[in-house]
């Protein structure tokens, strides 16, 4: 939220624009009282022209502040002068009431204009507004909640162009005064020197999360390069809201900013304490171009870099297809996901976002197939099409291909899709848990697969959970820490081979 939206002139509650409605209207009433009184029909054709005006400054309140007190001083003078002229000579006591109303209307609105212009009317009240905060005696119950208090709203329209009586609120000891001082200068987009170094300054030192996410909020329209990397170095504070906070504010005009950030935020997604925080910049605007290019190349880097720029590139491309405001998105997710230089990691989570949406059409599954593409790419376009239709040969087909593969991980995602997908029982355990790859169960799996593979129908890939026909047990127990083994049988039309395994 920009500093333009938070002090709206238009946002200003009923009371205010109650007060601009009655300053609009007294011209009018005047002139339509004294038309009434005195019969006098250009008074009430002034009346008219005054209305007119009336819905001309409606939503231009509050109509006691510059620019637009300038034009109502006009307007008040135009009706002083309607009021004159057709009652010149005239003794009625109501027409100089009137007169002296215009005139002692327009004066007071020349000196409101004039204090407030030079400053001294909004210092007052910044002042006033100031006092409130540093006097209040009751808080709400969380910290964090000190910046959308009335008073701190009211301090933030005051200290537009000055934000002298907020920073000295920052002295204050209590976190409650603080946080509501940051909280009027949140999205502050001018600073003069050291302002805003005393923000930071304060951040640094107060221990409370709720104080530090304020004042990353206040930094967010700062320009110097040394100030944006200090905000950046609150993307690895301990709190999670305060990192949040500080992402939400480097985006802002985060095309000018992100040469400073980079380095800060490169940072942040390789701390291995904050591996478990997922996406950076949930929730925040559109990434800029040039951030886009830094966090797909570190998608091939090391981890948890690599995952967090993952996890931050898949949330923002899932907004931007939930908005639609990018038609050519899905084409360009697509180009991104087909193409050999993307890091691999990428491309299957892209995969996984088009498939989400439903936009892996026969075509683009097709090319996911083919020789040239990754082996799991390949393995999960063949999943995305046995799920649609589990007898589709071509589907078949990959999964034979990528069964022959030395590659026991492989091998147990492949029978993970033969007995979830096309129901062949290949001893899994239940609920989608697939076996480590270097465990002796993944190692059966892995056999049965490349049996599978190999033409072996499904009696002779399924597992015996006991002893063969034939085979009897020994008399004696078997010794502590060995394990039972299952020899299975070989593919029909094959000799019986060593006891080598496959893998």
């Amino acid at each position: 939220m920009r500093w333009s939206d938070r002090s709206s002139r238009h946002d200003l509650g009923f009371g205010p624009w109650v007060v601009s409605c009655l300053l609009l209207l007294i011209p009018t009433a005047v002139l339509g009282a004294l038309a009434y009184r005195l019969e006098a029909a250009p008074l009430a054709a002034g009346a008219g022209v005054q209305l007119l005006f009336v819905l001309v400054f409606l939503q231009a309140h509050p109509v006691w502040r510059p620019p637009v007190s300038a034009s109502v001083v006009v307007l008040y003078l135009i009706a002083l002068g309607w009021a004159w002229l057709p009652t010149r000579g005239t003794a009625d006591w109501a027409v100089h009431v009137g007169q002296g109303v215009l005139l002692l209307g327009a004066v007071g609105l020349v000196a409101l204009h004039d204090l407030t212009r030079t400053g001294a009317e909004p210092l007052r009240r910044a002042n006033k507004w100031s006092r409130r905060i540093t006097f209040r005696s009751h808080w709400p119950l969380q910290l964090a909640d000190c910046r959308r208090l009335p008073e701190a709203d009211a301090l933030r329209e005051a200290v537009a162009d000055e934000p002298g009586p907020a920073l000295a609120l920052l002295s204050d000891p209590r976190p409650q005064v603080q946080t509501a001082a940051l909280g009027a200068l949140e999205y502050r987009p001018h600073w003069r020197p050291g302002e805003a170094e005393l923000v930071l300054r304060v951040a640094k030192a107060s221990p409370e999360p709720a104080v530090r996410a304020a004042a990353a909020y206040a930094l967010a329209g700062v320009r110097p390069a040394e100030l944006i990397e200090g905000l950046a170095g609150f993307l690895r504070d301990p709190a999670p809201e305060v990192r949040h906070a500080a992402a939400e504010a480097l985006l802002w005009d985060g095309d000018a900013r992100w040469p400073s950030a980079r380095d800060a935020v490169r940072e942040a997604l390789a701390d291995p304490k904050l591996a478990a925080d997922g996406p950076l910049f949930v929730g925040a605007s559109r990434l800029p171009a040039a951030a886009i290019a830094d966090l797909t190349m570190w998608t091939a880097e090391h981890t948890p870099l690599a995952g967090r720029a993952v996890q931050t590139l898949i949330e923002q491309y899932q907004r931007g297809l939930l908005d639609a405001d990018r038609p050519e998105l899905a084409s360009d997710l697509a180009g991104q996901m087909l193409a050999a230089e993307t890091p691999p990691a990428l491309r299957i989570e892209l995969a996984a976002l088009l498939r989400d949406h439903h936009m892996l059409g026969p075509d683009l599954l097709d090319r996911m197939t083919n020789l040239d593409q990754l082996g799991p790419m390949r393995l999960f376009a063949a999943e995305v099409m046995l799920r649609a239709n589990p007898n589709d040969p071509d589907g078949v087909d990959v999964l034979r291909g990528l069964a022959r593969q030395p590659n026991r991980e492989l091998a147990v995602q492949i029978g993970g899709i033969l007995q979830n997908v096309l129901g062949l029982e290949l001893g899994l355990p239940g609920g989608g848990q697939l076996p480590a790859p270097n465990s002796k169960a993944a190692a059966d799996v892995a056999r049965r697969v490349l049996a599978w593979a190999n033409g072996a129908t499904p009696d002779m890939i399924r597992p015996t959970p006991g002893p063969q026909p034939g085979l009897k047990g020994g008399s004696r127990p078997p010794f502590a820490g060995l394990k039972q083994t299952t020899i299975l049988p070989p593919p029909s039309g094959e000799r019986p081979r060593g006891s080598s395994a496959v893998f």
